[in-house]
């Protein structure tokens, strides 16, 4: 039987017009781009409709202030040989000019995002003119254009918040998350590895960020994705003062929580999310060690004493450090710990100082910590004593920390110490050495 189509109508959803066949279509409509002069038109019919029934629905619902229309139609932007394309009539008829996309549309909060395409302007009886990928554009757009070396291993990838950097040739689908993370319209962000791939090549991953850093602005972020996502701590180590005069970083893929609190998560090798640092956001600056902006706290229902620091017991506090949780005496300070990178597959418990073995009588508050802390972190966890520190009963192998602020894994022997309830040992493999590659 056949069935009729309604015709289009127009809706108004804030400052949007959404043209659709069915009243209730768009209630969720994200937070799409606001401005007065031009005005956004978002077509969610189950038919394209043709452009002589968009012009008459857009004739009497444009604002008599409207300077131009964006067009949110997947396609509409894109030419046959001879030039044409709906966007292009649609700019004629109505004598305004139109930005439409020519591919599919990605809609974050305050952004429209063309997938492997961009925006083009099409003015009436003028060539259509390039706008780039990113609607509105933001003031960084330009500067994310650099293009790669010949032969370089390194894959640049577009995304609604700047670039992600990755290798492998794989095809990459529109819904990775690499395209959910929010865009910063004061800030390049850099999404750095890619779950199941290979690592970045380390060379052709500084030279183009080292290229590219001084025309992006004062900061750069960088987010870590997969286990290639570990270069990013010597990344942001190296580039403050010498590209740019800061850089953020992320602990990970960001996500809301049912409460609404965004928190950053790591990704596996698999492409899943395995678990939540402590310190969440950081600002590297030239030369000192990481400023923490934002984190969690490992005993959510006591006091800080300070930024990323909570009493752990009568001396003792535990501090949110990059590399996880740093349990010191109240009067040590050494920057060489929070200066420490993150491990792609541990969350490190450091009890006491590069050169200062822990007290035995920490080690109850290091047992209360390790009973608070989430199973997901626990599973991840990793002791790590200074170097000629007993290992102590009851608790998980440690890996050791030298002198000199280096973490070394556990020798395999120490794997058959006993573990009472910090359960059984970690094994040692040859994937575990803590040490990362360099960058050159």
């Amino acid at each position: 039987m056949y069935e009729h189509t309604p015709a289009p109508t127009i809706r108004q959803r804030g400052s949007v017009l959404l043209v659709v066949d069915d009243d209730s279509a768009g209630t969720n409509l994200p937070d799409v781009p606001s401005d007065p002069q031009v005005t956004t038109v978002v077509v969610a019919t189950s038919q394209t409709p043709q452009t002589l029934v968009l012009r008459a629905l857009l004739n009497a619902a444009l604002a008599p202030g409207c300077a131009a229309v964006r067009l949110v139609l997947a396609g509409a932007g894109a030419t046959d040989p001879d030039g044409w394309c709906p966007a292009r009539q649609l700019a004629d008829s109505l004598g305004l000019p139109v930005i439409a996309p020519d591919g599919p549309v990605i809609a974050l909060p305050g952004t429209l995002f063309v997938v492997d395409g961009g925006w083009w302007t099409f003015r009436p009886g003028a060539g259509a003119l390039a706008e780039g990928p990113r609607q509105p554009a933001p003031a960084w757009q330009q500067a994310v254009t650099r293009p790669l070396p010949a032969g370089s291993p390194l894959r640049v990838t577009p995304i609604p918040a700047g670039l992600w950097l990755h290798a492998g040739d794989e095809p990459i689908a529109a819904d990775d998350p690499a395209f959910a993370v929010p865009p910063d319209p004061a800030r390049v962000t850099l999404v750095v590895g890619r779950p199941g791939s290979a690592d970045p090549d380390p060379q052709a991953l500084i030279e183009y960020v080292r290229g590219l850093a001084p025309a992006v602005g004062d900061e750069l972020v960088l987010v870590p994705y997969g286990p290639g996502g570990r270069f990013v701590d010597e990344l942001a180590s190296r580039l403050p003062g010498d590209a740019v005069a800061a850089v953020r970083v992320d602990a990970g893929l960001p996500g809301v929580q049912p409460d609404g609190v965004t928190v950053r998560t790591v990704v596996d090798d698999a492409g899943q999310p395995a678990w939540r640092p402590p310190a969440q956001r950081l600002r590297y600056h030239g030369g000192g060690a990481p400023r923490l902006l934002e984190w969690r706290a490992p005993m959510p229902e006591e006091p800080a004493v300070d930024v990323g620091t909570q009493r752990l017991g009568e001396g003792w506090l535990v501090e949110v450090v990059r590399c996880g949780l740093w349990v010191r005496p109240e009067n040590e300070d050494d920057d060489r710990v929070r200066r420490m990178p993150a491990h792609p597959d541990r969350l490190l418990l450091l009890v006491g100082g590069p050169s200062a073995p822990p007290a035995a009588a920490v080690w109850p508050a290091v047992r209360w910590l390790l009973d608070g802390l989430p199973a997901n972190e626990l599973r991840h966890l990793q002791l790590v004593l200074p170097t000629g520190t007993t290992q102590p009963y009851g608790f998980p192998a440690a890996w050791s920390l030298t002198p000199d602020a280096a973490v070394l894994p556990v020798d395999p022997a120490a794997a058959a110490l006993p573990s009472g309830r910090g359960g059984a040992p970690r094994e040692w493999s040859e994937g575990d050495p803590a040490p990362q590659p360099a960058l050159p």
